[in-house]
């Protein structure tokens, strides 16, 4: 049997939005009325970003992610999911009370206690919830990601207690801007459109009794809330703040904020 007459299986979801795609596509450049010059720019631009590292993938990260989450989000009445973003690393210490994220000595950044508490819809504690969080520095670095920080730096996994509360002392977040040295970067500079982040703490819950939550905590007063480069990313359901403490621990600023997360029931 040739190439030629390799059976092909068809996948009839996958043809129909690859069909959507080129439709709404189609659709954009006849609205615009997009020119062969304008279009042979566009090809040229994907194609060089195909040959950059992660630019795709930041791409669609940038504009298409929140859509994803918008589209996958419980409508059970439980606190605002955000998308997970490309810094997530699973499995994590499990962390051991007092809960501390893992940090250097010299770390950049402000101290923050962050607690709250995790239940259910109808206001059920939710004890022993797990609790997946991971942050950058107050140099804007993740580790994984960032040359020079170490493995496991600002990240851990911890219980809520036996009324479903939780206290984790951490480094407060500081926003960052995105890799613009590549073909993304060029595009927003070309739309005049920021590529910064607000600062934001990620949180991924889970209970055998509930529904799985992935989500961004953002602080008030932040200059990026506005003008997050992830379009449609901050929801003011997800804004809490920090209260500065006017005491100093260890010779430190110290702040706290606090977030009550719900999560639905299983169905």
């Amino acid at each position: 049997m040739t190439m030629l007459e390799t059976p092909v299986t068809t996948d009839s979801r996958l043809a129909a939005i690859v069909d959507d795609v080129v439709e709404a596509l189609c659709g954009v450049i006849r609205t615009h009325g997009v020119t062969a010059e304008e279009y042979r720019t566009a090809t040229d631009w994907l194609t060089g970003a195909g040959q950059q590292e992660f630019q795709i993938p930041l791409l669609l990260d940038l504009f298409l992610s929140t859509t994803v989450d918008e589209v996958g989000a419980s409508a059970d009445g439980g606190t605002e999911s955000n998308v997970e973003g490309p810094f997530y690393i699973p499995d994590m210490p499990l962390l051991e009370w007092p809960y501390v994220l893992p940090r250097r000595e010299d770390e950049p950044g402000e101290v923050l206690v962050f607690s709250g508490s995790v239940t259910s819809t109808d206001g059920t504690p939710l004890a022993h919830a797990l609790v997946d969080v991971w942050q950058d520095n107050g140099a804007g670095e993740y580790s994984y990601f960032h040359p020079g920080v170490p493995e496991n730096n600002l990240r851990g996994r911890l219980l809520t207690d036996a009324d479903g509360r939780f206290e984790l002392e951490t480094i407060l977040p500081v926003p960052y801007e995105v890799p613009t040295d590549g073909a993304v970067g060029t595009l927003l500079a070309a739309m005049g459109r920021s590529a910064f982040r607000p600062a934001h703490v990620h949180v991924k819950i889970s209970h055998e009794a509930a529904q799985p939550l992935t989500t961004q905590i953002y602080f008030a007063g932040d200059p990026w809330l506005e003008d997050d480069v992830v379009v449609g990313a901050v929801k003011p359901e997800l804004v809490t703040s920090v209260v500065w403490s006017t005491e100093e621990r260890e010779g430190d600023s110290r702040a706290t904020c606090s977030y009550d997360f719900v999560l639905p029931p299983i169905a």
